[in-house]
């Protein structure tokens, strides 16, 4: 079993065919988001874009968001159009599938570059970067970080290409062309000028020599031009010229802003790292981060990693997607653990704990990453202007005490249930359990939609937790 792991016996199309299933399975099933700025930060202003009436959040108030993936998203969706493609849940459909499939690529095009130098060109760690859950979840997302990080990653690759060329030519098409990613990934994502500063520190302790300068410098001032293109596509999105980078830098660092949502101790992601990969899976993600970056001390993923999590852990306010720039290459790490160190007892039974508890969280795939939106997708198709919709106590039009009008403008209106509403011919939408199982009681009351099957109200513990949504149809 060892040397199965270890041999290179499975082509990689049947790893990629794997990974692409798993890709799929998250495209099609993880609607919604995983964090309210995935939408509100997105596919908000998409939606002023759209022309849908709509309220940004405080971040667009004073300026402080940048406007490219809005905009990337806009002429994706005007495209579309262009094919009487209008249903707004195809169309996030489709912008998933993108999403994901920039991420993917940007995956199997990291792992080529690496598997060689990293010993990673075997069955084990083929399997483990390809399949593993956090990607395809990771990559179905809108959000600017997963977007960012696939810039980063093919920015970094020929980054580090261009430093082992010997032809003029290709160095500075590698050189502008590295700027380019790396200029977009912090466009996309600020917060990812760190890693490109660890990239540029990397170079001068490790590859510093004099005849690369003038590469290193037309990579610079090419970051600068797509920062300054930037800025340009933001001043469209406001209305007028705004330095968005400054607003941001004014915004949580003098205003304060970054503060207010809560102050983390330092050691604030190794406890979530811990808690959310699920231990000794969490434990092994940690050793094998700290492993890597200790024998690849040199490694231009070693600057990516330990210094951008001591940098992060310094900062008051903490969350873990604010860490996924240094989870992206955990797969890697872990390949490069197992890969590079001698059989050791437990070794095949961990890596067999590892394979199998992966399979275990790609539960994560086929679940909504939004429950609501499972919701608005059966209203949609099931409904019309004349239909008559009431909520009981929880709105689900409204998230995080905002309403994703994206979806919810193509929507009827609705109503909160009172005692003694008319609820003949109606669809009542409910989260609390104990109202649900009192109505379906009702001889003109069925059971028309759950987003989760009925067995879960088995466990008391998930009932009280109020994440599922029932929803009632009631006849005369």
């Amino acid at each position: 079993m060892y040397n199965f792991y270890f041999s290179n016996n499975i082509a990689i199309k049947w790893f990629l065919l794997i990974g692409i299933l798993f890709h799929s399975l998250a495209i099609y099933f993880s609607v919604g988001y995983y964090n309210a700025d995935e939408h509100y930060q997105i596919i908000g202003p998409l939606e002023k874009l759209l022309e849908i009436d709509t309220k940004l959040t405080w971040e667009f108030e004073w300026k402080i968001r940048p406007w490219l993936q809005p905009y990337f998203y806009f002429f994706i969706i005007k495209l579309f159009s262009f094919l009487n493609i209008n249903d707004p849940f195809i169309l996030a459909f489709l912008l998933r599938l993108v999403s994901s499939l920039i991420g993917f690529i940007s995956i199997y095009v990291l792992f080529i570059y690496f598997k060689d130098k990293l010993n990673l060109d075997n069955n084990f760690s083929k399997f483990v970067i390809f399949s593993f859950w956090f990607y395809a979840f990771i990559h179905a997302r809108t959000s600017s970080e997963n977007l960012s990080i696939s810039m980063l990653i093919i920015g970094i690759i020929l980054f580090d290409k261009l430093l082992s060329l010997e032809s003029k030519s290709n160095k500075i098409f590698l050189s502008t062309t590295s700027g380019l990613f790396l200029g977009l990934s912090i466009v996309l994502k600020f917060q990812i000028v760190t890693s490109v500063f660890f990239v540029y520190l990397w170079f001068v302790i490790n590859r510093f020599e004099l005849h690369y300068i003038k590469y290193i410098l037309l990579n610079s001032f090419t970051i600068i031009f797509v920062l300054l293109l930037g800025l340009l596509v933001d001043s469209f999105g406001y209305g007028s010229f705004n330095n968005t980078y400054y607003q941001y830098y004014y915004a949580n660092f003098i205003a304060k802003w970054f503060e207010s949502f809560g102050k983390d101790p330092w050691w604030y992601y190794i406890k979530i790292i811990l808690q959310n990969f699920f231990p000794p899976i969490s434990i092994i993600i940690l050793i094998s981060i700290f492993y890597f970056c200790i024998k690849e001390y040199k490694n231009i993923l070693t600057y990516l990693t330990l210094p951008v999590l001591i940098l992060l852990s310094i900062l008051t306010h903490k969350e873990l997607r604010f860490i996924f720039p240094i989870l992206i290459f955990t797969p890697f790490f872990i390949g490069y653990f197992f890969s590079n160190t001698n059989y050791f007892i437990g070794k095949t039974i961990i890596i067999n704990f590892i394979l199998f508890f992966n399979f275990l969280f790609m539960v994560v795939l086929i679940i909504p990453a939004s429950e609501e939106i499972k919701v608005y997708e059966y209203i949609h198709y099931n409904s019309n202007e004349n239909t008559k919709i009431f909520y009981h106590s929880d709105n689900p039009y409204i998230i995080d005490d905002l309403e994703p009008k994206y979806y919810t403008s193509f929507l009827p209106k609705i109503t909160k249930f009172h005692e003694g509403s008319n609820i003949s011919n109606s669809l009542i939408i409910i989260r609390e359990y104990n109202f649900y199982s009192t109505l379906i009681k009702k001889d003109n009351c069925n059971l028309s939609f759950s987003v989760y099957p009925e067995f879960i109200n088995l466990n008391k513990n998930w009932r009280e937790r109020k994440f599922n949504w029932y929803i009632v149809y009631c006849k005369n």
